[in-house]
């Protein structure tokens, strides 16, 4: 398991630096090699627990119109995507994504990996996501809740994110903060587990 993880952030990392130089926001996916089936007695699917599902107006709009987005078949960049099935809320996703739009906008930066070095799966396992498959994250700085969805559809690497079937969560954090470089921080957090 731990080889798997340190995979996925070396996946992540190299990701995020090879996204830096989008100026809007940036983006990342954590691509994972599937792992080789194993023979088991079949078991019952057990229900996953989803954090709380409370977000805000602005998160609630957020997941709408990402579903809204995935529902419709479109290319990303160089890669063509059919629709995908809608994500469903996570509060863990959710809590990682709200303190990471806090940490960026209290302390005025815009990264995927905050000063000390941390990163998505750091936040997620810290906010209690802690069986996951596969995890994913756009960021988003100076967007209204009216146009960052579509600012990240407009972005290849960012709609690729959004648009990957693979993921089936989604969490999003937005903090408002006067006097700081952007004003308002987005992110959203993707998962499968």
């Amino acid at each position: 398991m731990l080889q798997i993880k340190v995979a996925r952030l070396t996946a992540l990392t190299l990701t995020i630096i090879g996204a830096a130089a989008l100026t809007s926001c940036g983006g990342s996916t954590a691509p994972t090699p599937a792992a080789e089936p194993q023979a088991s007695a079949p078991v019952a699917p057990k229900a996953q627990d989803t954090g709380s599902q409370t977000m805000s107006a602005e998160e609630a709009q957020v997941l709408r119109e990402v579903n809204a987005a995935r529902a419709v078949p479109r290319t990303c960049g160089d890669v063509a995507y059919a629709a995908a099935a809608p994500v469903a809320w996570n509060g863990f996703l959710a809590v990682a994504a709200r303190a990471h739009t806090a940490d960026m906008a209290a302390r005025n930066y815009f990264a995927h990996i905050s000063p000390e070095g941390g990163t998505l799966v750091t936040r997620a396992e810290a906010a209690g996501y802690t069986t996951w498959r596969e995890l994913g994250e756009n960021i988003a700085a100076g967007y209204t809740v009216q146009n960052v969805v579509q600012g990240w559809i407009d972005s290849p690497g960012h709609c690729k994110n959004l648009m990957d079937p693979k993921f089936k969560e989604m969490g999003a954090g937005y903090t408002y903060r006067t006097g700081s470089t952007f004003g308002t921080y987005w992110a959203q957090e993707f998962g499968t587990r």
